[in-house]
């Protein structure tokens, strides 16, 4: 392990027959591309084959699953809708209610690096000359604002979105929670528990009560099971975990 890899991330131990995999736990605060990112440094170490099957936000820890090479990647994304479940745990300000449930909110996402996907969603939704008046920021009567780059928001316009959610510990005024996204939208953990009325504790971005200074925001992946995986007899199940780190927020 490299000096850099150290500091970033875990290796994950492998389940039996998933060695074209490398599986790490991440580390909060860092980013996995750009200059001294997670991807740069395990590849470092790995070989420039390695590439991400998905992907972590910056402040997000957790399991975080590479593939080896390009067959390894195909198959990982053949999977992922139907044979790979994600579990995470977060710190949300508030206790959400009911304590245990699912979210079905569609989620517009602006995303900086694909603008056109926001546009294009848009025009579909309301047509063109709506559509224009929005994306240049101008209001739409009975029609929300579409959100800033960068953010996602619960929007007639987004795609399908759905996650399901426990409370683990209901500390009164937080809670910690279990998510279980069923799509992968972008921060929709995030924007599913800001709709549920409990945003992720110290979330810079969707938390409104987040003061500077504050903790940062928790939100840790914790397992990844993969069922029925390329390769192996049926009924073979993947599980790749991630200690969860101490909490941000004592409990009671």
């Amino acid at each position: 392990m490299t000096s850099s890899e150290a500091r970033t991330a875990t290796i994950l131990p492998s389940p039996p027959g998933a060695d074209a995999f490398l599986a790490v736990d991440k580390r909060p605060g860092i980013a996995v591309h750009g200059p001294g990112g997670l991807l740069g440094a395990l590849r470092e170490e790995f070989g420039e084959g390695l590439a991400l099957v998905h992907r972590l936000d910056k402040e997000t820890s957790g399991v975080l699953l590479l593939a080896r090479g390009p067959d390894a990647l195909r198959a990982a994304h053949a999977a992922w809708p139907t044979q790979v479940e994600k579990t995470y745990v977060a710190v949300t300000r508030g206790v959400p209610e009911p304590s245990e449930g699912r979210v079905d909110a569609p989620l517009l996402e602006h995303r900086t690096s694909r603008p056109d996907l926001l546009k294009r969603a848009v025009k579909a939704a309301y047509g063109p000359s709506r559509a224009g008046h929005l994306l240049s920021g101008r209001r739409v009567l009975a029609i929300q604002p579409l959100p800033p780059p960068g953010r996602t928001a619960v929007h007639p316009a987004g795609r399908p979105a759905a996650t399901r959610y426990r409370v683990l510990e209901n500390r009164g005024a937080t809670a910690l929670v279990e998510l279980v996204p069923e799509t992968g939208r972008m921060h929709q953990l995030r924007i599913h528990l800001l709709h549920l009325g409990t945003p992720l504790l110290g979330d810079s971005a969707y938390d409104a009560e987040h003061k500077p200074g504050d903790p940062p925001a928790r939100l840790h992946a914790a397992r990844l099971v993969w069922t029925d995986p390329p390769g192996m007899p049926p009924g073979t199940v993947w599980i790749w975990e991630a200690p969860r780190p101490a909490p941000a927020v004592p409990g009671p």
